[in-house]
């Protein structure tokens, strides 16, 4: 009972003291209002990163790296929506001292919670310094292959050859081994062709050589080879190998492989199946099967004299 009163007799006192009531009051009426303006301040900062932004779609990305072009508006985007956060809270009535001993007082305990995204971070810069690759270049990382799309703060944007969108993280793009394909303007088609051990390899190798002296999209000034390689398991290999374009690359890897098939079914050329040849020696059968027989005969004994 007595703590009730003494609950009571505060509220009494607060309500009965107009100073401190103004006083109460005003604190709330201030704070609503630097509510309402941060508030405010922050759909405004909104419109302008919005229209900020469609200006800088607005910039022909052939004058500059597509690449810096891409990991800028990123980086500006970034830095805009942390000013605008940063100007609303001072509104709200914290200090700029505040921001600065918060941010040195939490920097270890930021740096630990962070450490990927401040790796992304990093990874981005170091792809953007050394151009590693560059948009539209079709590269392969961390066992994933696509055309970058874009090259953001923290992530890379692949469009796979089936439209499939794919983020990978700066951080692990530049701690994986990364195979662009399409850096270099040319590129060598690679293709092993088998055929049968009783087709002519000479001829075979003559059809190949006519293809790739026929292909328009070939590199004719650059060495072919194409050869016998290798006697394998089940088919004589040819190796096949002629220059051409990047962007051609697929193009001219099918081509040759429907053009072979043709000319090879054409000229009677075959290709075999995976086989193995067993050679079988009529004396060692006769012998193991005699042997064999012989055994069963001592087994089937020994069982029915157990039996009896």
């Amino acid at each position: 009972m007595e703590e009730e009163k003494d609950i009571i007799e505060r509220v009494v006192e607060i309500f009965s003291n107009s100073d401190k009531l103004k006083v109460l009051g005003g604190d709330v009426l201030i704070f609503l209002v630097r509510l309402i303006v941060a508030a405010f301040l922050f759909l405004i900062m909104r419109k302008i990163i919005r229209v900020i932004m469609k200006k800088t779609e607005k910039i022909n990305p052939k004058e500059i790296n597509k690449s810096f072009y891409s990991f800028s508006r990123s980086v500006l985007k970034v830095s805009l929506n942390v000013l605008s956060l940063m100007m609303c809270l001072m509104i709200l009535g914290v200090k700029e001292s505040a921001f600065i001993g918060l941010l040195g007082g939490a920097g270890l305990g930021i740096g630990l919670a962070l450490k990927d995204t401040l790796a992304n971070f990093a990874g981005g810069l170091i792809l953007i310094i050394f151009k590693a690759y560059e948009i539209g270049d079709f590269i392969e990382v961390n066992g994933q292959s696509g055309t970058v799309h874009e090259i953001n703060v923290f992530a890379t944007i692949l469009n796979t050859i089936d439209n499939k969108r794919i983020l990978v993280p700066n951080g692990l793009v530049t701690s994986h081994q990364i195979i662009n394909y399409t850096k270099n303007n040319l590129r060598r088609v690679d293709i092993m062709f088998g055929i049968s051990y009783g087709a002519d390899f000479r001829k075979a190798i003559k059809i190949l050589t006519e293809i790739a002296e026929k292909h328009e999209k070939v590199e004719q000034y650059l060495e072919k080879t194409i050869r016998l390689k290798e006697l394998g398991d089940s088919s004589v290999n040819i190796t096949f190998r002629v220059w051409c374009a990047s962007f051609n690359y697929w193009e001219v890897y099918y081509d040759v492989m429907e053009a072979a098939k043709l000319r090879f079914d054409e000229e009677g050329i075959k290709i075999p199946f995976p086989q193995m040849d067993v050679h079988l020696h009529k004396e060692n059968i006769e012998k193991e099967t005699g042997e064999f027989f012989e055994n069963r005969k001592k087994l089937k004994g020994n069982s029915e004299e157990v039996k009896y």
